[in-house]
């Protein structure tokens, strides 16, 4: 009989089961090589999958992350959905109060997190300090590579790549419509690939769903197997990092990003960014989860 592993599934960056971006976590997934780790992430198919290890050093867990085409540094939804699984499900002490750490292969990152009356709440992930890297400035080739007009592009902000641990090129779009409208030239992103790796495309908009709401988002990654994902937890911390930069926003408090919507899986990131001395110190995304179901399956065997 095959030997097996089993699995829980967590809806990350929403308050409602179907909602957000789905996660599947793999507890206790020390003797799975990286080969079997890739292999259940693709037939699973989800945008990303976590396998939990023992930690290696000072952190409370290990986690490696696999979307079904390759093994990411970090990511935002497996985080937060780890955390709150430790924390939720598993219940687990972390050694530091009211923080989680969680080993990566970007490295050790920083979950925050709150009690009331001794309910977890407000799990926020601190990621890497941004890098604002090469500036896309022929709007003509934007405009093509996301199936717009070149006057849905905002014209006083640039398209530019933002990294806070994986980079995305950042696109201010001037309207909702634009960005439901919009769709990505894979061709033309092949292209670009060649000259210059992006993990994701994120184009924005500040027109939302909901007017409470601060952005409204979509992202592509085809070329690590997510066409589109429903919620970017490692995309909103560039895109929080770039309304700052570009004074677009006060996200002193947390601030809400819309994503998801036309996938029909609404969901909602919250942002912040922290200064010290006019300097960005932190920035923080997070929000909410919800445990949907739990599974079984056959741990693949790897012909050497």
């Amino acid at each position: 009989m095959s030997e097996t592993i089993q699995f829980q599934i967590i809806d990350v960056f929403t308050s409602e089961p179907f909602g957000g971006n789905p996660l599947a976590i793999f507890d206790d997934a020390d003797n799975l090589s990286s080969e079997q780790m890739l292999k259940i992430a693709k037939e699973l198919n989800l945008s990303e999958s976590v396998f939990l290890n023992k930690p290696a050093h000072d952190g409370d867990v290990k986690m490696r992350i696999f979307t079904p085409g390759m093994e990411l540094p970090t990511a935002g939804h497996p985080t937060i959905g780890t955390a709150f699984y430790l924390l939720k499900i598993k219940d687990i002490i972390p050694k530091n109060d009211l923080e989680l750490i969680l080993e990566q292969n970007i490295g050790d990152l920083k979950v925050q997190f709150q009690k009331e009356e001794s309910e977890i709440s407000k799990i926020l992930m601190e990621q890497p300090l941004p890098k604002f890297e090469q500036t896309f400035k022929d709007k003509k080739l934007v405009s093509s590579l996301i199936s717009v007009k070149e006057d849905d592009i905002e014209e006083d902000f640039p398209c530019r790549i933002v990294n806070c641990g994986n980079p995305f090129l950042i696109i201010p779009l001037k309207s909702k419509a634009a960005i439901d409208n919009m769709k990505l030239n894979n061709e033309l992103f092949s292209e670009i690939l060649d000259e210059i790796f992006i993990t994701g495309v994120m184009a924005f908009s500040l027109e939302t769903v909901n007017k409470n709401n601060l952005t409204y988002s979509r992202m592509f990654a085809p070329h690590i197997g997510v066409p589109e994902d429903p919620a970017t937890g490692s995309a909103h911390g560039p895109l929080a990092s770039y309304l700052h930069n570009y004074n677009m926003a006060d996200l002193s408090t947390i601030r809400i990003g819309e994503q998801g919507y036309t996938m029909q899986r609404p969901s909602q990131i919250k942002m912040k960014i922290v200064q010290e001395a006019g300097k960005i110190s932190k920035v923080l995304v997070g929000g909410s989860c919800v445990h949907v179901g739990s599974g079984e399956i056959i741990i693949p065997q790897i012909n050497e």
